[in-house]
Order: C-alpha cells, then structure tokens, then sequence
C-alpha cells in the first residue's frame, strides 16, 4: 500500500520507504516527538474548527470529512475534506495547522493534495478544484474564537493540477521501487543533505560514515556538501582548512588535533564588552495553531516564563523567576522581569536572537514598555557565539545547542532524569499545567517548569565561568 504519509516519504528518501515496507524488522523507527504530537493534535483542532464554520453554511449537506480512496494497485487516500458538486464533481480540502501553504520539502502541502486529487480520480471522481485551508496569520484573538476569521481557504487548484502529470511519474517510480524485492542498500539519497534532513534510516543505509564527519559542518552549502560527497570524502580529516569558511575551520582543527580548539583572543574580546552585574536571561514561550490567549496570532510565540541569575562582579549570584499560572499575555512577566534587571549590566542569552525577537514582540504590544524592551535588545549579547569560533570542541559534533556544549564543558549540570528537559516538553507542560483541576498535578508540573528554566540560566553561568578559566589559566 501507498499512503500519502508513505508518498511524502518517498520524495524526501525513497530507500527509507522501501527499507519501512520491504525490511520493518530493521527499519529504525524514528521517535514520534513531543512536538510531533503537539503537530498531529493541532491538526485535529484545526479541523474541528472547520467542521464548526462549515455546519453554518447553506450547502453544509455537500460537506463530508475524511472520506477514503483507495485502488487496486494499492494507493490509499484519506480526504480531510471534500464537497460535493451539483454537476457530479468534487472539490478536495485538505486542512492544515500552518499558517501559510508549504510548497517545498520536506512537507509539501501541494503534492500532498495532488497524491489526493491522483488518487481520488481513480477511484472514479471527477475532481475540479483543491484547496489548502491554513490559519490566518493575521488573525488576532479576542474572546471566543470566530472560525471565519481563523481559517483561510487557499485555491491552489491550477498549482496542484500543474504538479499533476510530476506526480503520476513520482507514485510509478515508488510503486515500483516497492515492488523490487532488493536494492542497493550501500547508500542512500539523503547523502546529498545536511544532517538535520537525513531520513530515520541514514545509518543503516550509510554505516561507514564516520561519527563526525562533513555532516558536522554547518552550514556547509548544499554545492559543496554534494562534491564532497561525490568525490568520496566524508571524514574531516579528508577536508582541507581552505575548502571551508571561518566558522567551519574551528571544527576541523578540533577533530585533527583530537582537542579542543581555543582561541583566546575570540573569548576575551567577548569577555571584555561585558559589563557587571550580568543577567543570564532565558524565555520559554508558548505557541499553538489557535491562540489560548486574546492578543495572540496563530503560532506565535508567547512567553509565558522566564529564569534570571544575576551574576555580580565578586561572585555573588541571585536567581529570580517567573511563571504565568494561566494563559495570558505576557505582561506581568515583563514587569517582573522590569524589577529584577537594572539600568546597567549586559544581558547574556543563548541564542541571542530569540530572546531579542521575543523583546522586540513585546514591545511592540506593550507601547509603555518599548524603551525597557527594546534596551534589554540593545544590551544582549549571545553566550553561543564563544563556542562558534572561541572554543569547539569535536564532541559537539558541530552543533552550538547548550544541550551538545554542557556535557562537554561543565558535565556536573545535566539534564538527564528531569521530567521536563526541553523547550517542546516546557510548552506541553504549561498547557497541562494551566488546564489540571488537580492541586498537586498542578504543583508538580509548575515545579518542573521551574526547575528546567533555571537549569538552563545556570548552565549559562557555568560555561560562562568556563570561559573565563580559559582566560585565567592560559
């Protein structure tokens, strides 16, 4: 059987899909994330949403949801939903969490639809028009949601039928790739990718690829990923320093020299713009496809807590923090946040750009707090950057995420056997945690959210106090 889940896998990796049909008991099953889940829920909201506008129009009868087609050569189709025409024809609706229409990889809403239309119209439909139904992103809420102001039905019927004739070939070429009974299994078309694009299967396809490899080199362009590739050269000690940029040659000369590599210089001149006391400051926000709160768009990003340890000149460290006990908009976390940072001192982050993204936001919906916001933006600097170019170290494995540097450098902190250990889980802990009736659930989760926001300031501390050994003991 072909699904559309299986046919977008297929475009993104067609040995992964053949290894998942042909070899289940050594396909190795990608973890279904957190986020993923929140994705596949949001979906499901969303189409209630449209199951509520469309039970208000006149034609509501012509309205079915998630009707199946499936033929004889094994194409399998669920419509999420469809109209049908007074002329016999129908029209396909499929409905998604996003806020615009994807039409490129790795999710391409467009293709998606046109899997749907192909398969439709063998089962016998005549189809005439596709739509792709997104959220409004200019959409605000204000009180109940208003499902017509919400939901945008895009017409991508001349997109999708171009895409028609591409497509047939696509499912021909996966039939009949699933079909064969062995392959190559030397390798795999997810070579030519960076890493964050490999199928689940990029091991077992590709076993001699070193651990750290031309994979560690974000970001590597996509020209020279691929003659790398195709000259066979995967180990980084097969690339030379002048076929890289600056922010790569760092990750070479760790892996060559089998140490880290420190560059002084880099780390005192972040060092020395720095200005005491030093507030290492950390947002986690919440974002859903329907707002939970009035004020907020569809997937935009509302903080809803922060953690703040404030690092004075002689040592002297203080935590504050904040966590919003319901939805709301994040004004009384800027005020907190207003009485715990003075006039003077930098503010460190990790991934500067977040945060003052973040601040930007707010200052724009909160006017009178504009010139405390849009200062903490121009005081922030980016702890991440020092571990760039200052001090790389190959366990990293070319990634700067304070979840590859703490082990590395400060390996006392970790955040192992905390029941909530990402930014994903915070977001789904808060949404349980401002919907349970139960006091000690409730407890427990704000209790968890707090301990893993704080754990993500002081390990801003603890590298920061690295860094400076660096300086101390060079």
């Amino acid at each position: 059987m072909l699904s559309k889940t299986d046919f977008i896998q297929y475009l993104n990796c067609p040995k992964s899909l053949w290894l998942k049909q042909r070899k289940p008991e050594v396909y190795p099953e990608g973890e279904f994330s957190e986020y993923a889940k929140k994705l596949a829920a949001e979906g499901y909201l969303v189409e209630d949403y449209v199951r509520h506008l469309v039970q208000g129009w006149p034609d509501a009868a012509a309205y079915s949801f998630q009707d199946v087609f499936e033929t004889d050569e094994g194409l399998y189709a669920r419509a999420d939903m469809l109209r049908a025409n007074e002329d016999g024809t129908v029209d396909i609706f499929e409905i998604k969490s996003s806020t615009s229409v994807k039409d490129s990889n790795p999710h391409n809403q467009l293709k998606d639809a046109a899997f749907q239309t192909i398969v439709a119209t063998k089962t016998g439909r005549e189809v005439r028009n596709i739509f792709i139904v997104h959220l409004n992103k200019d959409y605000v809420r204000n009180g109940a949601i208003d499902p017509a102001d919400l939901l945008s039905f895009a017409d991508e019927t001349a997109r999708v039928k171009g895409l028609l004739a591409e497509t047939e070939r696509h499912i021909a070429e996966a039939l009949g790739l699933l079909n064969e009974a062995a392959i190559d299994e030397s390798s795999c078309s997810c070579l030519n990718l960076s890493r964050s694009h490999h199928c689940d299967s990029f091991d077992y396809f590709n076993p001699d690829i070193p651990k750290y490899s031309i994979y560690s080199l974000p970001p590597l362009s996509s020209k020279k990923l691929e003659a790398f590739v195709a000259q066979g050269r995967f180990g980084l000690d097969q690339i030379g320093l002048d076929e890289v940029t600056r922010l790569q040659q760092p990750i070479i000369r760790a892996h060559n020299a089998g140490a880290p590599y420190v560059d002084i210089a880099d780390i005192e001149n972040f060092i020395s713009v720095l200005e005491y006391p030093l507030y290492f400051l950390d947002y986690e926000t919440y974002a859903s496809a329907v707002p939970v709160v009035d004020g907020a768009r569809p997937q935009e990003q509302v903080p809803f807590q922060f953690s703040l340890h404030v690092l004075q000149e002689d040592g002297g460290l203080e935590h504050v923090e904040y966590l919003a006990d319901r939805p709301e908009l994040p004004r009384p976390l800027v005020e907190a946040l207003e009485r715990a940072i003075g006039e003077t001192g930098s503010i460190i982050t990790w991934n500067r750009a977040f945060e003052n993204t973040r601040n930007k936001e707010m200052a724009e919906a909160f006017p009178d707090k504009a010139d405390f916001l849009l200062g903490l933006v121009e005081r922030t600097v980016d702890l991440m950057d020092v571990f760039k170019t200052g001090y790389v170290d190959i366990r990293f494995n070319g990634s700067t995420s304070i979840k590859k540097v703490l082990p590395v450098v400060v390996p006392e902190l970790s955040y192992k056997e905390m029941e909530i250990a990402d930014g994903t889980a915070a977001m789904d802990g808060w949404n349980k945690m401002i919907n349970e009736e139960d006091p000690e659930k409730r407890a427990q989760l704000r209790k968890a959210l707090l301990a893993y926001c704080e754990l993500d300031t002081l390990a801003m501390v603890r590298i920061f106090q690295f860094a400076e050994t660096l300086i101390r003991d060079r």
